[in-house]
């Protein structure tokens, strides 16, 4: 009790001096060391305090701006994928469109009875290389009819079922068509065939015949199957079979099968 009140005592003398010290300072007009630390003191706990307290309005703000930041972000991702979408469904359309527009200015110019039909699959890996139209029996479709695009030549039925049909591409294996190229030089006849790939084989052209890269290969409508003057594709590469003594070359289908949506197949024999 006796420390504690002395320690009292002592603290009350001290302020009394410093109170004291303080007033004849300011009576005489001069600044006291004193005060102006704790002046200096208070104020830089003050601008402590401002400087803490705006840095954490300003993180906040960040963080609000942040968060905004991130769900427009996400609101364009969406809205992207959704034009994307559209954009490809617009191209579908306009694909088939003009595969339609090109089977009407077909159809007329084909011999026998002709029926239009939509692609319902397509199997274009290896070994595979056929696609089911949504024709059959029913409608008049058999084995072995022809099915045509606007772009070219597809193939041929291989199983007609009552309400569908299978039908072989030209790019699958032991598939083959008669050929003609149509070089400016001079036509020339060979056969196309399958070999399993996403090209086609173009055989037995003789080899004084002129062949080169971007020559246009149609149908030549030997044995009757198909129809004259289909476009098969374009020829890719060029090269002389010195050991059968005939060209060959790689023809890049007309046809794209992954893509396809609308075709023609031809009823009945």
């Amino acid at each position: 009790m006796k420390r504690r009140r002395w320690t009292w005592l002592i603290l009350a003398a001290l302020g009394l001096m410093l109170g004291i010290y303080h007033n004849q300072r300011v009576r005489h007009g001069e600044a006291n060391p004193i005060t102006a630390l704790i002046r200096s003191i208070v104020l830089s706990l003050q601008r402590g305090v401002y400087s803490a307290t705006a840095t954490t309005e300003q993180f906040f703000t960040t963080l609000t701006h942040a968060r905004e930041a991130l769900r427009e972000h996400d609101s364009l991702v969406i809205e992207n994928a959704r034009l994307k979408q559209e954009l490809e469904q617009m191209r579908a359309v306009a694909a088939e469109n003009e595969s339609l527009r090109q089977l009407l200015n077909l159809r007329p110019r084909l011999p026998g009875n002709w029926m239009g039909c939509r692609v319902v699959a397509t199997y274009p890996q290896p070994g595979q290389q056929t696609l089911i139209i949504d024709k059959g029996t029913r409608d008049g479709v058999l084995a072995g009819a022809p099915v045509i695009a606007g772009e070219g030549l597809i193939g041929v039925v291989e199983r007609a079922d009552s309400g569908a049909s299978v039908v072989r591409m030209l790019t699958a294996p032991r598939m083959a068509v008669s050929a003609r190229v149509l070089n400016p030089q001079k036509a020339s006849t060979g056969v196309c065939e399958g070999r399993g790939e996403s090209m086609l084989l173009l055989n037995f052209i003789p080899p004084e015949a002129p062949l080169q890269a971007g020559d246009k290969v149609v149908s030549a409508g030997l044995g009757g199957k198909y129809p004259p003057n289909l476009p098969i594709g374009v020829v890719e590469r060029v090269w002389l079979d010195r050991q059968y003594s005939v060209k060959r070359a790689w023809v890049r289908p007309a046809v794209d099968f992954e893509r396809l949506s609308v075709a023609l197949v031809k009823r009945g024999r």
